[in-house]
């Protein structure tokens, strides 16, 4: 009876992990256009007008595509860590989890932004539709508590 039991509980938690998932790429899924990019210890406050260009990440699937001026940079595979999700009630209707994109597209995307875009291997993400705006904020510790914002594209 106990195996039963235990067999009911790890079928019932893997099936809330994938809708979990499921739910998380389904909000994600897009065109995110960059707001800005804040942070550190100086308050550094970068936006598309500040630095004359227009950046835009476009998610589909488990695929991510970023964009600088309309000029695709570099695209990958992303996950989300379902074990990480949670929702913010505090924050309005808000999801945070870790996404995990790979260093060396991270990497690419800050070369093309002189650094002015903050996207980095295992990061926070925020997706909050508190009002009739939907944003992503990609943020990270690491690095002065950097985070760079998205405005989701209709």
């Amino acid at each position: 009876m106990k195996n039963i039991i235990r067999i009911t509980v790890i079928a019932a938690l893997a099936i809330l992990a994938t809708a979990c998932n499921k739910l998380e790429k389904q909000a994600l899924a897009g065109t995110w256009q960059w707001t800005c990019t804040s942070g550190s210890i100086a308050g550094v406050n970068y936006t598309p007008e500040t630095e004359g260009f227009n950046a835009e990440i476009v998610f589909k699937g488990s695929k991510f595509t970023f964009y600088k001026d309309g000029e695709k940079v570099t695209s990958g595979s992303y996950r989300i860590d379902v074990s990480d999700c949670e929702v913010l009630t505090e924050c309005g209707n808000a999801t945070s989890c870790v996404l995990h994109l790979p260093e060396e597209q991270c990497e690419k995307i800050a070369k093309a932004t002189d650094g002015k875009i903050v996207v980095v291997p295992s990061g926070s993400a925020i997706i909050n539709s508190f009002s009739n705006e939907v944003s992503l904020t990609l943020w990270d510790n690491m690095i002065d508590g950097f985070s760079s914002a998205f405005v989701k594209k209709n």
